[in-house]
């Protein structure tokens, strides 16, 4: 059997069903392996820890000469993540996906200008929504303006290279099976390739992995900033991270809706502490950012894999 599965790009076996690409015989014929198969007809969430290592997604796009559409949403950006755009050597895109979740008062102009002034980004950047088909036709003008055959699209998992990709399918009208979706992670685990048209063929690949203190924040609601005035040591409380204030400041937090959010008044052992610049992000991998008005220390429990950075609002990048 040498057929690949076309929701994760494995290659499809019939000979241990515990292991990934699975296919009973009798569903020989299927384009889908019994994971995806479940995946698509069942919502049943089996994630599989067998994805491509990030060096070795890398290292064969830089092997290759095709350009290269790199996805993350607005919440993900951080430094690791623009690293591993950066580590890309080919002619790319960074893609911001998921633009329905930013808030309407975040300028597209603002982000852009931001992110290439102080990460140092000379790639173009562009926004995309699949979900609300916000400048998926955009995306095709661009590139065939600039002649591209072939495309890589890469990024974190659960970016949304596959549902872009199905949303392409389905805009071009074509008879093609959809690549896998879902909310787990390592849905697609191979190099799947997707042909649109007799001038464009795009590279679904697997998605990068990146440590995170939050790992079921699958944000599909736009994000509504709160803002919280905390008093001097006073305690915020997100899920189970404890942040401790020692000055007065607004906090203001751009996370998902389905967080247990709180003031907190009983007494915590903190395990650190960190000091915070004024109008600095304080962002949490994983789960977003919060925006911090006045310097301070913040104590902290439970706080980990972050970065602190300066405000994406503070600066008038021009």
């Amino acid at each position: 059997m040498n057929k690949i599965c076309y929701g994760c790009g494995l290659k499809l076996q019939g000979e241990f069903s515990d292991k990934p690409g699975y296919i009973p015989q009798s569903k020989n014929d299927s384009p889908y392996c019994q994971r995806c198969f479940k995946i698509i007809n069942y919502g049943e969430n089996k994630n599989i820890n067998l994805p491509k290592e990030s060096k070795k997604i890398i290292k064969e796009i830089n092997n290759d000469d095709k350009f290269v559409i790199f996805l993350t949403d607005f919440l993900s950006l951080n430094t690791e993540v623009i690293n591993l755009f950066k580590s890309i050597k080919k002619d790319k895109l960074l893609l911001i996906s998921k633009y329905d979740i930013i808030p309407k008062s975040i300028k597209e102009k603002t982000i852009i200008n931001y992110l290439k002034n102080y990460y140092k980004i000379a790639s173009d950047i562009k926004f995309i929504s699949s979900k609300k088909n916000y400048k998926v036709d955009e995306l095709i003008n661009y590139l065939s303006k600039k002649r591209i055959n072939y495309t890589y699209m890469v990024g974190l998992s659960n970016s949304g290279k596959s549902s872009l990709i199905n949303k392409l399918i389905d805009l071009n009208k074509l008879k093609l099976n959809k690549v896998t979706t879902s909310n787990i992670p390592n849905t697609t685990m191979d190099f799947i390739r997707v042909k649109l048209n007799d001038n464009l063929t795009i590279i679904d690949s697997p998605g990068f992995i990146i440590n995170s203190y939050y790992n079921d924040n699958i944000i599909k609601k736009p994000i509504k900033p709160i803002t919280y005035q905390m008093k001097k040591n006073e305690t915020l409380k997100i899920e189970d991270l404890y942040l401790n204030f020692s000055e007065n400041t607004s906090v203001t937090l751009y996370l998902g809706s389905n967080l247990n959010i709180k003031k907190y008044y009983k007494n915590i052992n903190f395990n650190d502490e960190i000091n915070i610049e004024s109008n600095s992000d304080l962002i949490i991998k994983g789960m977003g950012f919060l925006n911090i008005k006045n310097r301070c220390n913040i104590k902290f429990h439970n706080l980990l894999n972050y970065e602190i950075r300066e405000s994406i609002f503070g600066v008038n990048y021009e």
